[in-house]
């Protein structure tokens, strides 16, 4: 994995613990968890892939 794809991971995974958290402690509903979840994991992909096509030389 290039330091690109480690970076999106950390990322998404600290958003991750973040919303669990939240969910914990009752600030998101589980409905509220899942849309975050996906919304994170999408705008991962995207920033991913945004940044793999208009930026080749990372």
């Amino acid at each position: 994995m290039t330091q690109l794809e480690w970076t999106t991971l950390i990322a998404y995974l600290a958003f991750t613990v973040f919303f669990l958290v939240a969910y914990k402690l009752d600030q998101f509903s589980l409905l509220g968890l899942i849309i975050a979840l996906l919304a994170t994991a999408v705008l991962a992909v995207l920033f991913y892939v945004i940044l793999a096509k208009y930026w080749p030389a990372l």
